[in-house]
């Protein structure tokens, strides 16, 4: 019997010895395995700054070798400052042809523990990361406020300086075709000018016309002349009130004459200096109908006004594949002034900023030194509250600007 039972606790002992072995190794590939896929997840973070850095050399006109090196210490400064315990080989960068796209790769190899039991020394794992670099077709759309307070505090100063920088960092964005990023002005005050190139083709009027109200005697010549159209337009009524529907019957655009100032439109353009010009060409008097700049600011990006405006300043179809509508608003009042029926300015602005969004148009809003009521329609407005910036001095303003560019021509990663 003693016998049996020693037997007993051999066999049990052997039993646990050929058992241990099994369980260690699995013990040991998980251990391995969960410390791999967290250096993997580390890596993977170091290599998407690592290939957004290439990008943006790439964008400044580095060469090849710099827009490398930008890459390799990005990585490295990322996985030392997050500890990464696996060892890595350079990152391999490389661009495509049409200078669209950055992409990256990086091998790495874990040193295990436990593993090692079954003759594993190592893990390795590959990341990859790419940069659409672009930002596909883009319709964008300023809006300025031109009104006499602009004037004030040299606020139109500092707008010129942030409008303009923007423009050029939205410019400056990598595209496919030279076409793909186009930029159009929209300016109001106490109404919108919009020149005589379209003033007929939206209210069916000539332009700069007057008419005699009082002859001399003689009935030959003119007492007293009156201007009965300028070049600016106000709102409209009817059905299409608060559309985006092309200028025609039952939608012709209304037009006064008592407060016209010189700022103009500025139809989609992809000339940088075209839409530079009419930013440091803004003037600074009126009042502020900001409702009916929003409205502009919407016809000039809308696919139904092709037909007013130039072959290459039509607007593209709201459905195009890789397109995006973008209109950035921009106030320092209250909207003060009105022309139509049915509400006030701030309550007319509200309705077209829900068509334009409506339409899927990303909107950005700039508050500048505005009061509350400025600030509220353009939040209202905005197409999140990420979406919507408040600038008290220049500084400020300048930053606004300066995100909203950059989040325009922000790179998309692609794993």
């Amino acid at each position: 019997m003693l016998r049996f039972a020693k037997e007993r606790r051999a066999n049990v002992a052997t039993t646990f010895a050929l058992t241990l072995v099994p369980l260690m190794t699995v013990l040991g590939l998980t251990v391995d395995f969960t410390r791999t896929e967290g250096a993997a997840e580390q890596a993977q973070y170091a290599l998407d700054g690592a290939v957004l850095a290439a990008a943006k050399s790439l964008q400044d006109n580095e060469s090849n070798t710099k827009i490398k090196q930008a890459a390799q210490q990005y990585f490295d400064a990322a996985s030392n400052a997050n500890g990464i315990s696996a060892t890595c080989n350079s990152v391999s960068i490389s661009i495509s042809d049409d200078k669209t796209s950055v992409i990256g790769s990086v091998t790495c190899k874990q040193p295990t523990t436990l593993s090692n039991i079954v003759g594993m020394s190592e893990l390795e794992f590959t990341r990859n990361a790419e940069t659409t670099y672009g930002v596909g077709k883009l319709d964008i759309v300023f809006m300025f406020d031109t009104s006499g307070s602009m004037g004030n505090d040299d606020r139109m100063d500092d707008l010129q300086v942030a409008a303009k920088k923007a423009v050029q960092t939205i410019f400056k964005t990598k595209t496919k075709d030279k076409d793909d990023v186009r930029i159009a002005v929209s300016t109001y005050a106490t109404s919108v000018n919009v020149s005589d190139t379209y003033f007929k083709a939206v209210t069916d009027e000539e332009p700069d016309q007057w008419e005699c109200t009082k002859w001399k005697r003689n009935g030959k010549k003119c007492k007293n002349w009156e201007q009965v159209t300028d070049t600016c337009v106000t709102g409209r009524e009817g059905s299409q009130k608060y559309t985006d529907a092309a200028p025609g019957s039952g939608a012709w655009i209304d037009y006064e004459t008592t407060d016209c100032n010189s700022a103009t439109i500025t139809p989609l353009t992809r000339i940088q200096g075209r839409v530079i010009s009419a930013i440091e060409t803004l003037p600074t008097s009126g009042t502020t109908a900001g409702h009916l700049g929003i409205a502009w600011s919407w016809y000039l990006i809308s696919p139904k006004w092709s037909s007013i405006w130039p072959s290459d300043a039509k607007p593209r179809d709201y459905d195009e594949p890789d397109s995006t509508k973008i209109a950035i608003l921009m106030t320092d009042g209250a909207f003060n002034k009105d022309y139509m029926s049915g509400g006030d300015s701030f309550a007319h602005a509200k309705k077209f900023c829900d068509g334009m969004k409506a339409e899927g148009i990303v909107i950005y809003t700039v508050a500048f030194k505005a009061p509350q009521a400025g600030q509220d329609i353009l939040e209202y407005c905005g197409s999140g509250s990420e979406f919507s910036f408040k600038a008290s001095n220049g500084q400020q303003l300048e930053d606004a600007y300066d995100r909203i560019a950059s989040n325009i021509s922000d790179l998309r990663l692609s794993h």
